[in-house]
């Protein structure tokens, strides 16, 4: 009987370490940081002319912080910064019975358009093969908040350095003032844990942003405008 019981306490023994070792091991909490590229499209509202026709991929740069209420279902906070800029061609006036060429101006939305946004996301979890750990998470969500936009307002000049007169001057940059406003929009993702606690990341989202200026010298031409910008980033996450 003596032997039977000790033989039973080493096989339970050894089946809950074994049960114990396929326990998954959840983290609720995650930090990351994220680099990338994002671009924007026209911005509208001003006046045509205050608008530029193309825009131009800029560096994106984000800070996360993740909170899983339960394998499904995500929170998130995210502020990022990026540039907004947009490019045209006015057609300077006439001089001495000469027209004078075209030249390129840049509109300047924001040298920083600082983002602070939440979201929601429902995720996909994968897990690996030994069902240890949640190994990746495919997520996909909405997200919405709050767009601060940093500029001076000012404007810049060029000289033609050309005839009729090679001292003309042209108008070649229009920065639009500072302002505020609020963004929403979709966004995804995926991330592959290298280790438990340590995951590479892309994400992709698509924002609407509507940005009102602290507009005094220029209020009829840019005073409200709106736009889509995509950031498409890469980064790290760690798990707490």
């Amino acid at each position: 009987m003596k032997s039977f019981l000790l033989t039973a306490t080493a096989l339970f023994t050894f089946a809950g370490s074994l049960f114990a070792q396929n326990l998954i091991t959840e983290y609720s909490w995650e930090l990351g940081a994220n680099i990338g590229a994002s671009t924007i499209t026209r911005p509208l509202g001003p006046a045509d002319p205050y608008q530029g026709t193309r825009t131009k991929i800029v560096a994106d740069y984000s800070l996360r912080l993740n909170y899983y209420i339960n394998p499904n279902w995500l929170l998130n906070v995210d502020i990022g910064s990026r540039k907004w800029e947009s490019f045209g061609t006015w057609q300077e006036p006439t001089l001495f019975g000469q027209n004078l060429p075209t030249r390129q101006v840049a509109f300047l939305e924001a040298s920083h358009a600082i983002s602070e946004n939440a979201g929601i996301s429902y995720v996909v979890p994968f897990y690996d093969k030994y069902n240890r750990y949640n190994s990746a998470n495919l997520y996909f969500g909405a997200t919405i908040g709050l767009i601060n936009t940093i500029n001076d307002g000012s404007t810049s000049f060029s000289v033609y350095k050309t005839a009729p007169d090679s001292g003309i001057q042209y108008l070649s940059g229009y920065n639009y003032s500072s302002g505020m406003g609020y963004s929403f929009g979709l966004q995804t993702g995926f991330t592959y844990y290298i280790l438990p606690r340590l995951g590479v990341n892309i994400d992709l989202a698509v924002r609407y942003a509507h940005i009102k200026t602290i507009e005094d010298n220029w209020r009829s031409e840019n005073a409200t405008f709106y736009l889509l910008y995509f950031p498409e980033t890469i980064g790290v996450r760690w798990r707490f």
